[in-house]
């Protein structure tokens, strides 16, 4: 059986297009970590966690599974996490994300030994594409205006055929943003128009006027329009006639208290591939929604389309920023979803592979801009947060 012999992690800015526009502000990159884990035979499996620069911290715990088996993910976890989430003296949920990149690298490493797609060890396929939104947000240099956003949602939808399509809420005033809405919904067609997300802009007595106005529309999803759970808590109940989603994985609180009715997650958030597995699982059991988001250099999205395949309960559209996307670090390119799906790949493991010099350029990018570059210089991430 294969051991680990090292664990390295590297730090990289995946660029945008053009920076795009939500209630935090301006967002010109997404800082992710790459991870890499080589075993005794020299064969390197890559992982992924796009949540900043957590690459101390990968290696740190990296240097606790040097000769462990890479089948022993038990062993892996115990190492490297605290079993109960939680502790006085660590950040346990960047232990929990750092390990979840380790963990998906042990996944792809076992994969390719096995010879075989990530899949076929997750259980086999039941299903050969995977759906992705198309998503739309005011972006400096680009769409600067909400005309522009239904120019942009339109073309979209005539180039590749999309089907669906989500956006960003919350920079405007409600009532532009609510025409704006209006206007994507009819360029793109009837239900084409999935989800929108807030990212807590708004106040209760604010998001209760734009759910009932979304509702209206035919939009039938909001995420996060308030900044707490507890206040979208009292939009249902106040009987808000849309479904709420978010990135908080408190799956306890959707179970006792019903909102939210989906998740919207990474498999490194949640530990690794057999914790978002277990996630799945219990979702299913409630009746909660789960999808994917995206942001991520390459890495995680082939993660999304292999567990995907292996999993019945995952019907929903993933989040996908693929069009808005300049670079990614796999040799594969960036995606390019058609008619709103992408296929799951065949190759051995994930599937994807690490172009070094993308590795290099972005790494460069990252010490060069810091952690999640706004693009606007002198602005930093959250400046332009507001509750409208």
């Amino acid at each position: 059986m294969s051991t680990i012999r090292s664990v390295r992690a590297t730090t990289i800015n995946v660029p945008m297009i053009a920076p795009y526009r939500f209630s935090f502000g301006a967002l010109a990159s997404f800082t992710t970590t790459i991870v890499e884990v080589e075993d005794a035979d020299g064969l390197v499996g890559i992982g992924e966690s796009p949540h900043g620069d957590l690459a101390a911290l990968v290696e740190a715990q990296g240097a606790r599974l040097h000769g462990l088996a890479i089948d022993d993910l038990n062993g892996c976890e115990r190492r490297c996490v605290s079993p109960t989430g939680f502790s006085l003296w660590v950040d346990a949920a960047s232990e929990r994300r750092a390990f979840g990149g380790i963990e998906i690298a042990l996944w792809d490493l076992r994969a390719q030994r096995a010879g075989a797609p990530l899949v076929d060890l997750l259980g086999g396929r039941v299903r050969d594409e995977v759906a992705f939104t198309e998503y739309f947000a005011l972006r400096h240099g680009a769409e600067e205006t909400p005309a522009d956003v239904v120019r942009y949602c339109a073309r979209m939808a005539d180039e590749h055929s999309s089907p669906w399509f989500e956006g960003k809420l919350g920079v405007l005033d409600v009532e532009t943003e609510m025409r704006m809405v209006a206007e994507i919904a009819s360029a793109v067609g009837p239900g084409a128009l999935l989800r929108l997300d807030a990212n807590g802009a708004y106040t209760v007595a604010t998001a209760r006027q734009v759910v009932h106005r979304v509702a209206e529309i035919g939009v039938g999803w909001i995420e996060d329009p308030c900044k707490t759970l507890d206040e979208t808590a009292r939009l249902r109940a106040d009987g808000a006639p849309v479904s709420f989603s978010t990135h908080i994985p408190d799956i306890a609180r959707a179970a006792r208290c019903g909102v939210p009715d989906g998740f919207c997650l990474d498999a490194a958030e949640l530990g690794g591939i057999r914790r978002t597995q277990d996630f799945l699982r219990a979702c299913a059991l409630i009746g909660t929604d789960f999808w994917c988001y995206s942001g991520d250099a390459g890495i995680m999205t082939a993660v999304y389309l292999h567990l995907t395949a292996a999993e019945r309960s995952m019907i929903r559209p993933h989040q996908a920023l693929f069009r808005f996307t300049a670079d990614v670090v796999v040799e594969q390119g960036r995606y390019a979803p058609r008619n709103g799906v992408l296929p799951v790949p065949d190759a051995p493991g994930l599937g994807v592979t690490i172009d070094r010099a993308a590795l290099t350029r972005l790494h460069e990018r990252y010490r060069a801009e810091g952690t999640m570059d706004t693009g606007r210089p002198g602005e930093r991430m959250g400046d332009a947060f507001r509750r409208s």
